[in-house]
């Protein structure tokens, strides 16, 4: 080995020396060393949580969560006590407004034909009587041909039984002539009578004088209500299976929630409800109409229904809304704020007010009407707890149960 390969050896050899020390120089302080790094979280206080003079020490297992009187009152947290209260339990339902079925109906040609003329749009307010629409259909001309033919008949028989009654008294023919023509007479008005309701079950004008035997049948509107639909068009061929149009009474809506099973003891008819539809500025008050027997096979729930007067026309079918269905109110013993309640590894807890802070006390909810929540057990009236922030409280315990794992 040369002397400048053994210089260049020993050069790098020193330079490796400087840069070990520099590394071990410039390493941090070890933890509990003087300058360490704040814990302070953002809530304001220390998130290891240093346990107050004479406390107990923060244990993350008793579900213990350290906070002095200032940091209560920093954090916002409102100290309530458990006590009695009027519950009236409220059930919250997503719902959505729709048409009366019982006063919507789907108009159809009476018989196959062409529409000839369309009077109406979708959206139309109608009167009952009002001519919707023209069709003209050859099954309707040969119903009035009958019709017609049947009347003839029937003056025919009419003429006929007088004659041979006439006859009969003078002698001149047998009485079963007469009583023939008797029967002949029944016959025909039968037949007139039956092409005459065949008309009128149809909506088919039966005034043969005046019509003829007219291929034309003007639809009228059974009631009064809006056209919310109207397929129909001029030049198109119908049938009896194709509604021209469906007109609806929207003096009074439906207004139908969607009722989770394990929820249909708390329900039935008569049960007071709050509507909320929209934007509307008010809560509309109604009473259950109808529970559903049978649950939707792909939603498992079942169909309450609201029925609601709509005489000003605020409710639209289609319309998002929620309901509130309200029990009977009755007196809890113990009740907390139901913001107070937290889950906490699936159990439900109240945050109870200790000396040192809070402590997550297990309880058994009961009845709630959204505002305050029964406590069936866990629980003692006058004790003082987290009516508000809870759910800060339940995040510092969290925190300080991943530090305990770590």
């Amino acid at each position: 080995m040369t002397r400048k390969q053994k210089s260049t050896i020993a050069l790098m050899c020193a330079i490796a020396a400087v840069l070990a020390a520099l590394m071990l120089w410039r390493q941090p302080a070890a933890p509990g060393a003087s300058g360490h790094a704040t814990h302070e979280d953002s809530h304001g206080h220390d998130d290891r949580h240093p346990p107050a003079e004479g406390s107990p020490p923060d244990t993350a297992e008793d579900g213990i969560v350290a906070m002095s009187e200032a940091q209560v009152k920093a954090n916002g947290i409102a100290i309530a006590k458990a006590g009695p209260a009027p519950i009236r339990e409220r059930l919250h339902l997503p719902a959505q407004v729709r048409a009366n079925a019982e006063r919507s109906v789907a108009l159809a040609a009476p018989a196959r034909g062409i529409v000839q003329s369309v009077a109406v749009s979708p959206g139309s307010a109608v009167r009952k009587g009002q001519a919707l629409a023209v069709i003209r259909s050859p099954d309707v001309a040969q119903w009035r041909a009958d019709l017609a033919a049947a009347r003839q008949r029937l003056a025919l028989a009419r003429t006929t039984r007088e004659r041979e009654k006439t006859l009969w008294e003078q002698g001149i023919s047998a009485r079963q002539d007469f009583e023939a023509a008797d029967t002949a007479l029944k016959e025909a008005g039968i037949g007139v009578q039956a092409a005459r309701q065949r008309l009128e079950a149809l909506g088919v004008g039966i005034d043969a004088a005046s019509e003829g035997v007219s291929s034309l049948v003007t639809i009228r509107a059974p009631l009064d209500g809006i056209v919310v639909e109207r397929p129909a068009v001029a030049g198109q061929a119908v049938d009896e299976s194709k509604p021209l149009m469906t007109i609806a009474d929207l003096s009074q809506v439906w207004v139908e929630a969607a009722l989770p099973a394990d929820s249909l003891a708390q329900v039935g008819t008569g049960m007071a409800a709050r509507v909320s539809v929209g934007a509307q500025p008010r809560e509309l008050g109604g009473t259950v109409a109808f529970v559903g027997p049978v649950l939707g096979e792909a939603t498992r729930m079942a169909t309450v229904r609201i029925v609601l007067a709509n005489t000003e026309g605020v409710l639209r079918p289609g319309m998002l809304a929620s309901v509130d269905l309200l029990g009977e109110p009755s007196n809890a013993a113990v009740t907390v704020d139901s913001d107070a309640i937290q889950t906490i590894h699936e159990r439900k807890v109240v945050f109870v007010r200790t000396e040192a802070g809070f402590r997550a006390q297990p309880v058994t909810p009961g009845r709630s009407d959204g505002r305050r929540t029964e406590i069936v057990a866990g629980l003692a009236a006058g004790t003082p707890y987290a009516a508000s922030g809870s759910f800060l409280l339940k995040a510092d315990l969290g925190k300080a149960e991943a530090e305990h794992e770590d």
